[in-house]
């Protein structure tokens, strides 16, 4: 009896320790955020900034009104994802989720990109797609619009971990903050 007790107390401690362990890791680790939720966050923000320019009723049914969003790696037919897969020339299997957030009017430079790596060796790769996105948007509203060209020219693009954030917004600094905060 002694021994099966013993037995018992010491499988028990080792499962504990496994289950400690684990809880330690999602606690500490940025694995257990979704891009999903974060992108949740930034279209929140933008909708407050829609109704503080007016706009009343700027989420609907999920959707930001105006705004184009796309999942990249959607399997949809007729999904917007293959047109952006092949504009920012990304390799789907770098990703683990990925989202362009866009205006649906090209009157407006606002667009943004964020990127959750399947791997961290891909960070880097995915890094420079963005800023060729940037290089490229650059050089579309150079000649176009030039309040919106200032907007490109501020644009920020960061990463933490496995995620990478691309941000042309009137201020992208809330989005940005957003982005850290999630992560933390």
């Amino acid at each position: 009896m002694k021994k099966k007790f013993g037995l018992f107390m010491m499988m028990f401690v080792l499962l504990m320790g496994v289950v400690g362990c684990g809880n330690n890791q999602a606690e500490n680790g940025q694995d257990e955020v979704k891009a999903e939720e974060i992108l949740t966050n930034i279209k929140n923000q933008i909708a407050e900034d829609m109704k503080a320019g007016g706009i009343e009723e700027p989420i609907v049914e999920g959707n930001l009104q105006g705004y184009n969003e796309v999942n990249l790696l959607s399997t949809e037919e007729n999904s917007d994802a293959a047109i952006y897969i092949e504009k920012l020339n990304i390799d789907t299997a770098t990703l683990e989720e990925g989202y362009v957030l866009q205006p649906m009017m090209n009157v407006k430079s606002d667009e943004i990109i964020l990127l959750k790596a399947s791997d961290s060796k891909y960070v880097d790769q995915l890094k420079e797609v963005l800023e060729a996105e940037k290089l490229s948007q650059v050089e579309t509203w150079k000649q176009y619009l030039p309040d919106q060209y200032e907007k490109v020219q501020n644009n920020v693009i960061k990463v933490k971990d496995s995620y990478l954030l691309y941000v042309t917004y009137d201020d992208p600094e809330k989005i940005v903050q957003i982005f850290e905060d999630s992560l933390k």
